[in-house]
């Protein structure tokens, strides 16, 4: 009986990765550096989170006597590796990788948030869907009995996707900066979580504590990035007539 034979394909191949997209330029970031200077968490580290995409998003959570992260599920369809650059006196040690499940539970990852000095630099990064709808969801369960008290899902549905819809994030298809679903969703959920009816537990009554938002920069984010576009628009109205000019 003859011996079985493969054919050797040749290295170059199978290892080659494609041309880079023109209307996307390779970019880099120092991750220290961009998060130093972040509005928020969970913050996109590049401008490109289109169908198909690697977004990478920095966290830095810090402890100190006054810190309140409060806790919260988040439910995505697209998975999520998450990579700590640095930490100290965190449940999540400095170098180490972790794929999340769909569905994770969030909070500081401190050992004791009030702890002064105790911090975590993280990049959460999740593939953005390539087909279909992508869809996320925020839930917060009641602090006495652990019943659900808030769900608030999401479509997160990428740009160049028949799905995709900037408005739907409070934004507009000529954004400079796109709002990040993610971001606006968290928002969002926020303030239902903090309303009376997200307070309150239909199952025990219980009246939950606020949900301490500013450590978490949502707001601030969406507000900021809004302002950003607007700025844009009044500097290309701004220019109009120069450019009209111009051409003449």
């Amino acid at each position: 009986m003859s011996e079985p034979t493969t054919e050797s394909v040749p290295l170059e191949e199978t290892q080659q990765i494609s041309p880079a997209d023109p209307d996307r330029e390779p970019l880099k970031t120092n991750v220290f550096e961009h998060m130093a200077r972040s509005a928020g968490q969970l913050m996109p580290l590049f401008p490109y989170d289109h169908a198909g995409a690697i977004v990478p998003c920095g966290a830095v959570l810090i402890g100190s006597p006054d810190a309140d992260y409060g806790h919260f599920f988040h439910w995505n369809t697209v998975n999520e590796v998450v990579v700590v650059y640095g930490a100290h006196r965190s449940v999540m040690a400095t170098g180490q990788i972790m794929a999340t499940q769909n569905l994770h539970g969030v909070n500081s990852y401190l050992r004791d948030e009030k702890e002064e000095g105790a911090y975590g630099l993280m990049v959460v990064t999740q593939h953005q869907a390539e087909e279909g709808d992508q869809s996320e969801a925020m839930i917060a369960r009641c602090q006495e009995c652990k019943a659900e008290i808030v769900r608030h899902e999401y479509d997160a549905t990428p740009a160049g996707l028949p799905g995709y819809d900037a408005t739907r994030h409070g934004g507009a298809d000529d954004d400079r900066v796109s709002q990040f679903p993610t971001t606006v969703g968290s928002s969002r959920f926020a303030d239902i979580r903090n309303s009376d009816a997200g307070r309150t537990c239909k199952e025990c009554g219980h009246v939950n504590n606020p949900f301490t938002t500013a450590p978490w920069g949502w707001h601030r984010t969406v507000t900021q990035t809004t302002a950003v576009n607007a700025a844009y628009r009044a500097l290309q109205e701004a220019g109009q007539p120069a450019l009209q000019e111009v051409s003449r």
